[in-house]
């Protein structure tokens, strides 16, 4: 057998790359998050100190910037997972190409056969999930996040935590939305007097201008929230396990 090393060497160091940027997507997410509700709370506290007393200002703010602001933290956090996605899954291919190599050491050493020798009572010790990978392949960490992402809430990736920081912006949204409206029924003028004069003969009524304010926000709300539906769909997929059979009596084309 042709000595592999420099093959697997090439392997894992694209291998450590992908890792880097992977933890790096990971980091970037969290960022956006915290970032993202920070800003949020620190706008919508100034937006609470107006109210009663700056109509307009209550009504842009939770009509229009806090929707605006939590959309764009929203979708950053999207590309961010998108980004940890794309780098996983080539990951995946990275183990079972190293794993491919290694196929024929396996062989001859019997290294799977003996590993499911212990590999019930290993996993049932560990109180771990089974799985239909073959673990004693020396990478198979990526493939085993999806595939057991859907056996217990403690094993693999877990999505609802991803859910939950997208839902988050989303709830903001739709309560911000509330805010307003709520605002906007309770007061009876929208407008402070001295914008009202200005604006009179474009909209001789304020509350036309609150209705477009609203319309326009729950567009924009509705939209957003069926875009990052759509795209986190795509992020949200099951996995089957992948097991190559050493023991085929397929030969390979000639």
């Amino acid at each position: 057998m042709t000595d592999p090393r420099n093959y697997i060497l090439v392997l894992l160091e694209e291998y450590k790359s992908l890792r880097d940027e992977s933890k790096q997507a990971s980091i970037n997410m969290f960022t956006a998050l915290q970032w993202g509700a920070a800003v949020l709370g620190v706008i919508i506290a100034a937006a609470f100190t107006q109210w009663g007393k700056q109509d307009a200002v209550v009504l842009l703010t939770f009509y229009l910037v806090v929707p605006i602001l939590s959309a764009t933290a929203m979708f950053l956090l999207l590309g961010e997972a998108t980004r940890f996605k794309r780098v996983g899954d080539y990951i995946c291919l990275i183990e079972q190409k190293a794993s491919l190599v290694l196929d024929e050491f396996k062989t001859i050493n019997n290294i799977e056969r003996n590993w499911q020798r212990i590999e019930t009572d290993l996993l049932d010790s560990l109180q771990m999930s089974h799985s239909e990978l073959d673990l004693s392949d020396p990478l198979a960490w990526e493939q085993w996040l999806r595939v057991m992402r859907s056996k217990r809430t403690t094993e693999g990736h877990i999505g609802w935590i991803y859910k939950i920081r997208l839902g988050f912006f989303l709830l903001l949204m739709v309560l911000s939305f509330a805010i307003a409206t709520y605002y906007a029924l309770t007061r009876p003028r929208f407008l402070p007097d001295s914008w009202r004069s200005n604006i009179r003969q474009i909209m001789p009524e304020p509350y036309i201008k609150v209705l477009i304010l609203l319309g326009i926000s729950l567009t924009f709300i509705l939209t957003t929230g069926l875009l990052a539906y759509q795209y986190g769909k795509r992020l949200d997929t099951n996995t089957k396990a992948f097991r190559r059979n050493l023991f085929s009596s397929s030969k390979p084309p000639q």
